[in-house]
C-alpha cells in the first residue's frame, strides 16, 4: 500500500496485483462490526432527515454517521439494517390491526385473535391389544 500512496486509487491497483480480493475488501479504513444501538437509532434519524420524497440519500447518512462515531460503516449494511428495520415495521402493523380491512357485512364480527382449540378425550382404540404388555 505504501508504494501505492501517490496513486489515485491505491485500492485497485492492490486489488490487481491480489485477483481474489476486490478493492472493497481491502479497503481498511471499513469498520466491519456489527451496528450498536446508538448507530441504529443515529441511522433511523438520519434516514428521515435526508430523505428526499421516497430516495434517501445514502451517502449524506454515512458521513453524519463516520463523523459522528467514528466509524465508516459500508453502504450496504446500513442499507440492509434500514430496509429490514422498515420491512419489520411493516410487518408489526400488519400483524396488529385492530380492525379488517373489509366494510362488508361478512366481515363486521371478524375477530382479529384465531379461535383457540378445545381439548377433546377419547378412548384409545388398539387393534391388537394382546400385543400392548407392559414392560
Amino acid at each position: 500500500m505504501k508504494e501505492f500512496g501517490h496513486h489515485r486509487n491505491p485500492f485497485t491497483l492492490t486489488s490487481s496485483l491480489m485477483p481474489k480480493y476486490t478493492r472493497k475488501q481491502i479497503r481498511q479504513r471499513i469498520y466491519h462490526g456489527p451496528l450498536g444501538d446508538r448507530e441504529k437509532n443515529y441511522i433511523i434519524e438520519l434516514a428521515q432527515k435526508h430523505r428526499m420524497s421516497k430516495v434517501i440519500n445514502w451517502k449524506h447518512v454515512i458521513c453524519d454517521l463516520e463523523r459522528q462515531f467514528d466509524k465508516h460503516y459500508s453502504q450496504n449494511q446500513i442499507k440492509n439494517y434500514w430496509y429490514a428495520n422498515q420491512r419489520y415495521i411493516l410487518s408489526y402493523r400488519n400483524m396488529h390491526l385492530s380492525k379488517p380491512l373489509f366494510d362488508d357485512e361478512q366481515y363486521q364480527n371478524y375477530s382479529p385473535l384465531l379461535p383457540t382449540m378445545e381439548p377433546t378425550s377419547h378412548e384409545p382404540k388398539f387393534n391388537k391389544p394382546y400385543k400392548m404388555q407392559p414392560l
